[in-house]
């Protein structure tokens, strides 16, 4: 396989990312949210019921989902950002891996246009710290052209898909740390 041709498959699978793991006796919270690059989480309305501790760690995990992909769209829209804004976000796994994807994007004259969409997130965990966070990530408005305006996504993508990332819970808040690429049909 051509250094290209793995770079368009790592492209093409970093498009797609978040997953659902919900073990009996885990902590579980449901939301349906969407994000783009320029959204960030809302404050909760007046008439909205005030959310326990754990409630609200379990929302700040799939908020991380969100926050993660915000940044990568915005990283990969516009390569003259530095790849440093993306430890606001990630860590570990996650970091590095999302590093190479979008170096990967700049070396090639890649450029994204259009942003994901986060939708039906969902957080568990079982001890506090480490979350399970399952998101449906929609890339049907996003394409990754080169510097003549070629797509570089491959016909065969599919739009939608559900993925599986580790958030952890840190002093400095909430990070993703593992991202596997894995996705199933959302």
């Amino acid at each position: 396989m051509t250094t290209a041709r793995v770079a368009i498959a790592l492209a093409t699978s970093a498009l797609l990312a978040a997953g659902c793991t919900t073990q009996s006796g885990d902590a579980t919270a449901a939301s349906t949210t969407t994000s783009s690059p320029s959204t960030s989480a809302s404050s909760p309305s007046p008439t909205e019921t005030t959310l326990s501790p754990a409630q609200q760690d379990l929302r700040d995990a799939g908020d991380a989902v969100t926050r993660y992909w915000a940044v990568s769209d915005e990283l990969a829209s516009d390569p003259s950002k530095s790849l440093n804004l993306l430890s606001t976000v990630a860590q570990g796994q996650a970091l590095a891996q999302r590093r190479v994807i979008l170096t990967t994007y700049t070396s090639n004259g890649w450029v994204q246009k259009g942003a994901v969409v986060v939708s039906d997130v969902k957080a568990s965990t079982s001890n506090g710290h480490a979350f399970a966070v399952s998101a449906c990530v929609d890339v049907s408005a996003v394409d990754l052209v080169d510097k003549n305006g070629v797509s570089q996504v491959p016909a065969s993508r599919p739009d939608q898909q559900r993925f599986t990332y580790t958030v952890s819970k840190t002093t400095k808040g909430f990070f993703v740390t593992t991202d596997t690429l894995k996705g199933k049909p959302c």
